[in-house]
């Protein structure tokens, strides 16, 4: 810290000789112009003061700026508290040092002032005042009480205060104890120990400026303290300014590298030593060095391994005129590894020329390293995308009538650039190769400045190997002089010749496309994103009578689309989706409706939003009208074949209610023990029967059969057993024509086979049937082999052969339709001819098809295959056939409500049940039905369906409310599948019709008595 010193002079009350005022008077002189040589020297010397700290230049981009501070040696003491920026005095302020010379720079003291009886004289006072009136510095002289003795100063100078007040008072009372306590200290310092001491402090008058006081003891002649002091006290305000603007740039400067991640360096060649600033401390991520290194010696050890060699020969030559730089790496106290550059500033030489010391900054270049190999990585990346999108780049000077390129270009050309001449024309090799159709697209861009406004430029150039290639020069800047010529012009260039190659081929399919358009009987249209009309065929603007020309621009919708219409297809628009497919009615010219069938396909932009729609269309206004036309012919036919139902089931209910009265009666009076003579006419009155209930019942099959409301059901079926009952059913039939049965069933076909026994049984019942009715000797034979099996599925074929009259084989193909005999057979043996017709569709719903051989007078064959399902299921035991069930039936303690309104039915039913010990109760309609279930207990209800006052289907549903668990089973004459229907759903749990067998009545009530059959 510099300091200008200032000096008291110290003289007692008497009065010294003329010699002693002369001597002290020179000595003034002398020690005020060794205090003024000390302040201009310090003035000149202030800038260069410290060697250490760094220039405050920017530094540029290129070359960081880097701080390289030495080895934070232990500040000096700071001798006075720094005053703010604008050196603010509001009260005097005055701040003490130690009473010694600084530290840095001992005083170097006048020779000790001697007074002769401690006084100056007059004469020697002028003097002394006419010296310091050239000066700005005060001389103050105190005795020992602090009087102030005599002052001198500048008398033309400005002061705050009239420095007469103090001569004659002591520092207290001028300024008071308090302010004044600091000077009063200093100067019985002094006059105590005879040593100077030097203070600093602000005006006491509110000047704002800052003083610095230097008292010295006086001697008397023989060296001893006389207990006086003088004083000389000089205005340091602008010194102190210089100092405080010196701290900030250092503060700036400081943060400057803190922020640059720098710090500065100084290598004394002298005395071999490095110091550097506290920033390199926090760089190396340290507060200070380790015991027993120096800086240079850890910087040292810091440095990797592989890079320090070349750091040591760094600071070897640092003592050379060449100023380089080191790049390496440094693995900090906190193992993270960075990247410094160390950068050699100017060598201090001494006055023989040899250097002797260096200074240097380091700079934290991690980053940039990182940015470096970023930026290298990037590049390298743009070079292989420019490769791979073959994109170069170009730079034209205008004014040099030539351009510079990237090597991609001269790919992109297809040259080498090896064969290019050194000096050769970049612009002549451009135009050189550019297609002779295009050169000049270039050249006018070239030549005319203005067309500098278009962006991009596309143009073909053939190449050395003569291949056409398509490119783009795209403009991405222009810059322009002070005059507002242009200066120069970057740009790419790219081969687009695969996206041109693909337009050419898009635009040769779209051509192809809309030739096809135009030659097929479809119509065509593509609308944009507004239902504008983009493109229509010639066939739709035919449809429309319109020329093509006149619809193109069109608004699709509103002009062809009728009104109730459009508000659909403008919400399609406006929720941007468009069906794939649908029908719409078109408005023609003509003012006639036209129906289209479109299918529609549509591109959307990259927000959804719909782009373009091209639809292509079917004019079905015939196949509309047609469809209508046949829809009302189904409706026709279904209206017929509701009233064949009609028909059919209320010809089956009025012929069943009394063919069940005689069937009924006649299988009584068969088991009631006849006459011999009566036997004969009972059994042909129940074959009689039979054969009718057969007729009606083929004619509900097949009106089943062809509303395709038959179904097959899958359950458990044991091959054995059913063809077993079926020959038992033939065999009183067979014997009575003296035929004979033969019956053959492959015993390896499993037991346990899934399928429909009811129309398995229908299907063979009606073969064997046929071949007793036109056998009249010889036998009838029944074939049941086993084909093939795979998996749990096995094919078994049925063969059913007779020795009967034979069919000519003109009508073998003939006698499996509906309604079809050959002539003389429907006189001979009667017949509806719906038999076979029966067995082919139920023979087809299993999946095959029935085949027949014959030769007249030989007899008939009929072989056909079906597939069954078998399972693993164990085989139960034979069963009785129905008829044996019956006979040996037992039904005791069973309680039976007969429900019908036809008292013959009832009465039928009652007989039957009678016989097999069944208790009856019997009501003629739904409501006493409901009534009687209420009031009693029954085993099974057998309810007929239609009756007067509550037919069978409410009575079922107000039993089943409170007795769901009570069996009731429908018997009615109505046979139609719907009816059957009807009664399962509201909760018939079974369902027989009239007239019925005995039998199958025994194995219905039966099935659904608690009380099992005893076999």
């Amino acid at each position: 810290m510099y300091t200008l010193t200032g000096v008291f002079l110290l003289a007692n009350e008497n009065r010294t000789s003329g010699f002693m005022l002369a001597g002290f008077a020179l000595l003034l002189v002398a020690l005020a112009g060794f205090m003024l040589y000390k302040k201009l020297k310090r003035l000149r010397e202030e800038p260069e003061e410290d060697d250490d700290e760094p220039e405050s230049e920017p530094i540029a981009p290129a070359q960081p700026a880097v701080k390289f501070t030495a080895a934070a040696p232990a500040p000096e003491p700071e001798l006075i508290a720094p005053p703010p920026p604008s050196i603010p005095a509001p009260a005097p302020v005055i701040t003490a040092i130690p009473m010694k010379a600084p530290a840095e720079e001992p005083v170097r003291m006048p020779e000790p002032v001697y007074h002769q009886n401690g006084v100056v004289n007059a004469d020697s006072n002028k003097e002394l005042s006419a010296i310091l009136n050239s000066l700005t510095d005060i001389i103050f002289e105190y005795d020992e009480h602090k009087v102030c003795l005599n002052l001198w100063y500048n008398k033309a100078a400005k002061f705050a205060v009239d420095l007469e007040i103090f001569r004659g008072k002591t520092v207290t009372d001028v300024l008071g104890a308090e302010k004044a306590k600091t000077i009063n200290d200093a100067l019985d310092f002094v006059a105590a120990n005879g040593v100077a001491t030097t203070i600093e402090f602000s005006s006491f008058f509110g000047s704002g400026k800052w003083f610095q006081s230097h008292i010295s003891p006086v001697f008397d002649e023989k060296g001893r303290l006389t207990g006086n002091t003088t004083s000389l006290v000089t205005d340091i305000t602008e010194l102190k300014k210089h100092a405080i603007a010196l701290k900030a740039k250092q503060q700036q400067l400081l943060e400057a590298q803190k922020v640059a991640r720098l710090g500065d360096w100084v290598y004394d060649l002298e005395h071999k030593q490095t110091t550097w600033s506290e920033n390199l401390y926090a760089l190396l991520e340290i507060d200070s060095l380790p015991k027993g290194q120096n800086h240079f010696e850890y910087y040292i050890s810091r440095v990797q391994a592989d890079d320090r060699r070349a750091v040591y020969q760094f600071f070897a030559d640092v003592s050379g005129n060449n100023h380089h730089d080191n790049q390496h790496k440094i693995l900090t106290a906190k193992n993270n590894l960075r990247y410094f550059r160390i950068t050699r500033g100017d060598a201090v030489k001494n006055d023989k020329g040899q250097v002797i010391r260096v200074t240097g900054v380091i700079q934290d270049i991690t980053e940039n390293r990182v940015i470096e190999r970023t930026i290298k990585k990037t590049q390298l990346e743009l070079r292989e995308a420019q490769t791979i999108a073959k994109i170069g780049n170009w730079k034209w000077y205008p004014g040099q009538r030539d351009i510079a390129w990237s090597p991609e270009v001269y790919y992109i050309y297809g040259v080498d650039p090896n064969t290019v001449k050194a000096g050769y024309s970049h612009f002549k090799l451009l135009l050189k190769y550019v297609h002779p159709s295009d050169k000049g697209i270039l050249l006018g861009f070239l030549k005319n400045p203005i067309n500098l406004r278009r962006s991009s430029y596309e143009f073909r150039i053939i190449t050395p190997a003569g291949k056409i290639k398509f490119l783009s020069l795209v403009i991405t800047k222009v810059k322009y002089d002070e005059q507002g010529c242009v200066r120069s012009v970057i740009g790419t260039l790219q081969d687009i010749s695969d996206r041109k190659n693909a337009e050419i081929n898009i635009q040769q399919t779209e051509d192809n496309y809309k030739q096809v358009l135009e030659g097929i009987k479809l119509a065509a249209i593509t609308l944009d994103k507004s239902g504008n009309i983009v493109y229509c065929n010639k066939f739709l603007a035919n449809l429309l009578g319109y020329r093509q020309d006149e619809v193109v621009g069109l608004n699709w919708y509103a002009n062809f689309i009728p009104d109730n219409l459009r508000s659909v297809f403008k919400d399609w628009y406006v929720n941007h989706h468009i069906k794939s497919h649908y029908v719409n009615p078109i408005i023609c010219h003509n003012g006639e409706q036209r129906v289209i069938s479109w299918q529609n396909t549509t591109i959307y932009d990259e927000n959804g939003h719909i782009k373009q729609t091209t639809s292509i269309g079917e004019d079905i206004t015939d196949q509309q009208k047609d469809r209508q036309l046949l829809i009302n012919a189904k409706e026709q036919a279904e209206k017929s074949s509701h009233f064949k139902s009609e028909f059919l089931s209320t010809m089956s209910h009025e012929i069943r209610t009394p063919m069940n009265a005689v069937i009924g009666t006649t299988n009584l009076l068969l088991e009631e023990n006849p006459r011999a003579d009566q036997l004969p006419y009972l059994n042909s009155l129940k074959f009689s029967g039979e054969n009718l209930l057969g007729i009606i019942d083929d004619i509900l099959d097949y009106n089943k059969i062809e509303a395709g409301k038959l179904e097959l059901n899958k359950v458990a079926l044991n091959l054995n057993t059913l063809i077993n009952n079926i020959r038992q059913s033939f065999q009183v039939r067979v014997m009575e024509k003296k035929l004979d049965l033969i019956v053959e069933v492959d015993q390896l076909i499993p037991k346990n086979l899934l399928g429909d026994p009811i129309r398995i049984s229908q299907i063979l019942n009606n073969l064997i049937s046929n071949a007793v009715k036109f056998t009249h000797k010889g036998s009838i034979t029944i074939l049941v082999r086993e084909e093939t099996r795979n998996g749990n599925k096995i094919k078994i074929n049925f063969t059913v052969a007779d020795t009967g009259i034979g069919i000519d084989p003109q009508n073998l193909e003939k006698i499996f339709e509906p309604f079809v005999q050959e002539n003389n057979l429907r006189e001979n043996y009667g017949g509806t001819g719906l038999g076979l017709a029966i067995i082919k569709r139920l023979v087809e719903l299993h999946g095959s098809r029935i085949k027949a051989s014959s030769a007249l007078g030989k007899g008939t064959q009929f072989n056909f295959t079906i597939e069954f399902e078998y399972t693993a299921e164990p085989v139960s035991k034979p069963q009785l056939n129905p008829v044996q069930k019956m006979q040996e039936g037992d039904l005791t303690g069973m309680k039976v409500l007969v429900v019908d309104d036809n008292k013959m039915n009832i009465l039928i039913a009652s007989r039957f049940l009678n016989k097999w010990n069944v208790t009856i109760s019997e009501a003629n309609n739904g409501l006493v039905a409901t009534e009687m279930a209420a009031q009693n207990s029954y085993d099974l209800i057998i309810m007929d369906l239609q009756m007067p006052v509550m037919d069978g289907f409410e009575a079922t549903k107000a039993i089943k409310q409170t007795q769901p668990d009570l069996p009731i089973i429908a018997l009615t004459a109505d046979a139609m599948p719907e009816t059957y229907t009807k009664a399962h759903e509201c909760g018939m749990d079974d369902y027989l019709t009239k007239p019925f067998m005995p039998e199958i009545l025994f194995e219905k009530v039966s099935k659904h008595y608690k009380i099992p059959v005893v076999d």
